[in-house]
């Protein structure tokens, strides 16, 4: 019967009432778009690289969203009872997704919960819309069954694919991870100076909340590939990652302690790894929020830039989106909504390489 109702159109779904006992966000006051509640926020000099001197030749925009893959939706469909039955339509959720990553406008896009089946109309539609940028990508799908995976979008006329590596993040050999999430990293260089190479990474770690021990088994496991793809062999330094993702894990709780510690190697002093959880909200953790889950709004999704000293350059950080405030978040109500896409909020960043 679920997806009988998310196959209806939204001109006929629009008569439908919600599901459940929950209320419906469709006066003005509720539904404010997503671009009048977050706004870009320069950041103070921060040591890498110097001061705030942005070159726009030398910079990128990433953006980083759990867009809520549609077979996951319809497994869990009892959690959006409170929703407009026509918000969780594929066809509106497209378009209010499509339509946000147009406004933001990134050079990068990571995604993750991306449906298989549904990643050529999200580029068809980009693509249309935005034909200034000629829009690639690469895709990975989950292990076994699952129709979702994660996927990294680049501006072909501003970067040079360089290389790409899809991380099996199960392992029939180890316990802990046999879950079937999976990891995505692309290295890039930007056109024009071929020798300013980044590496993009993107995650979906597990979901379940008394599994921190699985959560922390698969970090470490993409920990150890991003070693091993970002260090050259040969003069032992490493090329600067930006790491994103839905880490389904609160900052201060050890599956983030284990991505944010230093990870030695070599011969030398010095860090082979190490990153930085970018903040993107007000100045305390606790008010801001990426999505909901039990009891109320958090934030799982992050952005993490690597800040090796053994790295080839810096990642300077110019700016960040700001995600939106608790009460934002209780007063826009449940999403997806009418116009937001997914139910969590995308996070951006402004690099320069230096």
């Amino acid at each position: 019967m679920y997806k009988l109702l998310l196959r209806i159109l939204p001109s006929q779904a629009s008569h439908i009432r919600t599901l459940g006992h929950g209320r419906r966000n469709t006066s003005g006051s509720d539904m404010q778009r997503y671009d009048k509640n977050r706004q870009w926020s320069r950041v103070k000099a921060d040591g890498q690289g110097g001061g705030h001197r942005f070159n726009k030749e030398s910079s990128f925009k990433i953006l980083s969203y759990n867009i809520l893959a549609q077979d996951l939706l319809i497994e869990h469909f009892y959690l959006y009872g409170e929703n407009g039955t026509d918000c969780l339509n594929w066809r509106r959720r497209l378009q209010n997704i499509q339509r946000e990553i147009l406004t933001l406008d990134p050079d990068i896009l990571c995604l993750q919960e991306m449906q298989y089946d549904h990643i050529h109309d999200l580029m068809h539609g980009l693509r249309l819309g935005n034909q200034r940028r000629q829009l690639e990508y690469v895709y990975k799908k989950k292990t076994g069954h699952r129709t979702d995976g994660c996927a990294i979008v680049y501006d072909a006329c501003k970067f040079q694919l360089l290389d790409r590596r899809p991380v099996e993040l199960y392992d029939e050999n180890v316990k802990l991870l046999n879950r079937e999430n999976v990891a995505l990293f692309a290295k890039l260089a930007l056109k024009g100076q071929p020798q300013k190479e980044f590496i993009v990474a993107t995650t979906h770690l597990l979901y379940n909340p008394k599994r921190d021990d699985v959560r922390c088994a698969q970090a470490t496991r993409l920990l150890e590939q991003l070693q091993t793809f970002s260090v050259d062999p040969k003069s032992g330094q490493t090329t600067p990652i930006v790491l994103t993702g839905d880490f389904n894990s609160l900052a201060d709780t050890t599956p983030m302690e284990v991505l944010t510690a230093p990870v030695s190697g070599g011969d030398g002093p010095g860090q082979l790894l190490q990153f930085e959880n970018l903040y993107m909200g007000p100045p305390v953790p606790q008010l801001a929020a990426s999505t909901r889950q039990d009891p109320g709004w958090i934030i799982v999704d992050y952005i993490l830039r690597s800040i090796s000293d053994k790295s080839t350059h810096k990642l300077q950080l110019f700016s960040v989106y700001d995600l939106p405030t608790v009460s934002d978040c209780d007063r826009i109500g449940p999403i997806p909504n009418h116009y937001l896409g997914s139910d969590h909020y995308s996070l951006g960043a402004l690099f320069n390489i230096v």
